[in-house]
């Protein structure tokens, strides 16, 4: 029997786990609404929801504002001073360190890339058979050694499994994460590559659609006119402007050998 492949490839929905009324009600301890300070309530439980669910769609459930909901729901802000997912003296915020260096680190094999791991920001998380963690933290770009933030999508049980589902640069943050040194970037700005044509391309839900796009270039440099393949990356939406991850020419597998950490079980 084959692992249920939705707790990856399915964004969770919000719903309602508990309200102020019912006897089994605890303010969750990243929540500062008071009974004194919203009296009558400010949203109704199922107005809440319905913000929840508006900033999971937006975010993919990265940035949730928890400061005012009365009820708590199945996404929760990781507190990162606590000891809730480790044993003492770890804390939180080491084992998000650890799954974050992880991430990047598949990252930058994958793209060849050299980020640099900086700090973890903040990160949401919710059940799924484990528990998936939605962590934002920032890296340092050597093209222009600026501070810029990367989110990592993580499914995560201790001396069970963690499974590396997806790092990317935060969309939409205002800056272009390249990830190379600019001497590199410049080397290949003189280069005037023709498309050809699509190969292949895979697809996958983000907020949209993100595109794993193959496809063929003539590199005019190259005296035997021989085709080579490029991939780009891209997020496209009907409601949005169309976000150009990246384009890159194909990576060589064996200079990039097998590096692989999306599946890592318990030993």
């Amino acid at each position: 029997m084959t692992e249920f492949e939705g707790w990856t490839s399915w964004l969770e929905p919000g719903y309602l786990l508990c309200k102020p009324e019912d006897p089994d009600y605890q303010k969750p301890a990243y929540s500062d609404w008071t009974e004194e300070n919203d009296t009558p309530p400010k949203y109704s439980p199922e107005e809440e929801l319905a913000l929840l669910d508006k900033q999971i769609r937006a975010s993919d459930g990265f940035d949730i504002d928890y400061t005012h909901f009365r009820c708590v729901f199945n996404y929760h802000l990781a507190l990162l001073e606590s000891h809730e997912f480790v044993e003492k003296p770890e804390t939180t915020r080491d084992l998000l360190k650890r799954l974050s260096r992880s991430s990047l680190d598949d990252y930058n094999h994958e793209n060849r890339t050299r980020f640099e791991f900086v700090k973890v920001v903040k990160a949401n998380f919710h059940c799924c058979c484990a528990l998936m963690f939605l962590i934002t933290f920032q890296v340092v770009d050597p093209y222009d050694n600026l501070i810029k933030l990367f989110q990592a999508r993580v499914r995560h049980a201790r001396n069970i499994v963690t499974e590396y589902i997806f790092c990317r640069p935060k969309p939409n943050q205002g800056v272009e994460c390249i990830g190379t040194i600019k001497k590199d970037v410049q080397e290949t700005e003189g280069a005037r590559f023709e498309f050809v044509k699509v190969v292949k391309t895979n697809f996958h839900c983000s907020s949209g659609y993100m595109f794993l796009i193959a496809f063929q270039v003539l590199d005019p440099s190259d005296d035997n006119d021989q085709e080579k393949l490029f991939q780009a990356r891209v997020r496209y939406s009907l409601r949005f402007p169309a976000q150009y991850v990246f384009c890159r020419p194909k990576p060589d597998p064996q200079a990039r050998g097998n590096g692989s950490k999306h599946l890592k079980m318990a030993e």
